[in-house]
Parts: structure tokens; sequence; C-alpha cells
């Protein structure tokens, strides 16, 4: 798991624990920002490195004293920014309800902070890598079992009124509210979050997949689940959502989101194999290969298309 914050957070840095989600070709650069922050941070006075958590919480939930709720949108004009919070707002909720079960979640202190980009130029300098290669990235930084950096970054050029990488995103946020002392295996953190991509997106990421088997590049099912980072390879990274979407697809089908949650808090206690078997009765990881013999339907969470 990358655990490099968007630059520049320094005095969080020095506290916190940071993990960065989607985004997928920036590790290095990322991680080269935070070796120079790190540079930085040690010339500053130790006291003030060792702010206490409710001193980052105050600076995050202050720094927009006229935002409510749990999103804050910068980078666009007023209008533009509530549409885009009402939607982010409801799409929270949503995940909140159909992955965690938690039909009425509790607010975040520390509001998530979605920066839109106008320039790839704008989007680089924040997260250290293309558009071209992403166009959402999302950085959580932790102390203890708290959240106290929440910070989408998008793309805002498109042609809708909300970037179509925010959805995507948003899960990943939510997610680390369960997943809050190890983050989830990549390919679940993915194929989870590609739940929420309009079924346009979804049926793409499926055709790359299905190619891909055709052509004989797909993962066996042990390496799809031993994949501890994203694919350097950008034709591979395709793959890798593709096939990444199926198999989390395929394990909901089976049971439902609570035992996929569930079956993952076991795999990080007792393993794959083992939690594979208590949650699904699946006695192998090759047995996992069935998921691409029986791919449930893209809209497993029976989750509606949105307009934007």
């Amino acid at each position: 798991m990358h655990r490099v914050p968007n630059p520049p957070k320094l005095p969080v840095i020095a506290v916190a624990e940071s993990r960065s989600r989607g985004g997928h070709g920036v590790a290095k650069a990322r991680l080269t920002a935070m070796l120079l922050a790190l540079l930085a941070a040690s010339a500053t006075n130790a006291s003030e490195i060792r702010a206490d958590e409710e001193a980052s919480v105050a600076t995050v939930t202050t720094a927009h004293p006229a935002a409510n709720g749990n999103i804050v949108v910068v980078g666009t004009d007023p209008s533009r920014a509530a549409t885009i919070r009402e939607h982010a707002e409801a799409i929270r909720s949503e995940a909140f309800s159909q992955l965690l079960g938690r039909a009425d979640p509790k607010p975040w202190l520390v509001r998530c902070e979605i920066h839109l980009h106008s320039s790839a130029e704008s989007f680089e300098q924040a997260v250290g890598g293309s558009p071209a290669e992403a166009r959402g990235a999302t950085s959580l930084e932790f102390s203890g079992d708290r959240v106290v950096t929440r910070r989408i970054d998008v793309m805002g050029d498109g042609p809708g009124i909300v970037p179509d990488a925010i959805d995507h995103e948003l899960v990943h946020v939510v997610l680390a509210d369960h997943f809050i002392h190890a983050a989830p295996p990549r390919w679940a953190d993915e194929g989870l979050a590609l739940l929420f991509d309009t079924p346009e997106k979804q049926r793409g990421h499926e055709a790359d997949f299905q190619d891909a088997r055709r052509r004989g590049l797909a993962w066996s099912a042990p390496d799809l689940l031993a994949l501890e980072d994203y694919p350097a390879e950008s034709a591979r990274q395709k793959i890798f959502y593709g096939q990444s979407a199926a198999l989390v697809r395929w394990l909901i089908a089976r049971r439902d989101a609570a035992t996929f949650i569930r079956f993952l808090d076991d795999a990080a206690q007792v393993g794959m194999e083992a939690a594979l078997d208590r949650h699904y009765a699946i006695t192998s990881l090759v047995s996992v290969s069935s998921a691409w013999k029986e791919v449930a339907p893209i809209n497993t969470l029976g989750l509606s298309e949105r307009r934007r």
C-alpha cells in the first residue's frame, strides 16, 4: 500500500500514517514528494510536528467555515461546487449503506476535500502523476483509529458538471472508515470502487478483461489475489481493473456485500485461503478461477445510472 499523502501536509506526515488510493501510476513520484517533505519537516519545531489529533481536526474543519455536511469542494465556482457536493453526499450515503451496512453513517468531523483541476499540470502538481494515467486520486491520513485527512483530486475538465472520477474515489474514502488499521487488498479496494462507476465505464473494464482472457494475458486467481500493488505497465493496469471488478462482483453475488467485507477482515487475520473457506466454502485459491466463467452482472449491487 502506498503510504504517501498528497503534498505538502508536513505536520500530519510526521505524526500520522498515510495511504493513497487510486492514481495508480504515481507511486514513485509521491514517494519522492514524501522524502522531500520529511527533509523539510525535520527542520521544523518538534512541538509543532507533534500537534495532537484534535488540532489536526480543527485545522481541516475550520479551513472552510461556510461549508456544510461532510464534503468540501475546492477549485470551481460556488454553483458547480454545490451541485458536486450534493452528489458526493448522496454517493457517500449510498456507499456506506451498500458496502458497510450503515444506513445512517456518522458525520465526518474531518470533511473530505474534493479538489477540482482544470489542467493536467495542476493535477500532476497535486498528486505527482499525469491524469492520462488516472483522472482521480485519493489521499488518506490516519492517526490511531481516526482518519485525519480525506482528500480527493480529480480532473474537472470533462463535459459533465460532476467529474467522472468522483464516485469511484469517494468509495475509497468511505472504505477507510472501516479499514482503519490496514487497507484492503488492492484488487478488492479497486473492485469495490468500480461498482460505483457508470455502467459504461464498467463495461469498458469488463471488455478489457475479457479480451485479455481470450489472449491468455489475464492473471491466474492465486496471482491476482497475491498482488500487493498495481501493475507497472499501462496495458496490464486495464486488465487488473477489469479482472478485479469481475472477482468482486462474483464474490458479492455468491452472498452479499456484508459477507464480502467480513471475508476481507478475516483474510487479514487468518489468510486469504482460510477466509475463502470460512465465508464461501471455497477450499482453494485455484477454485476462484470459476469467477471468470460465471461473471456476475455489471450492476451487481443494483446501483442505478446517475445523471451528471
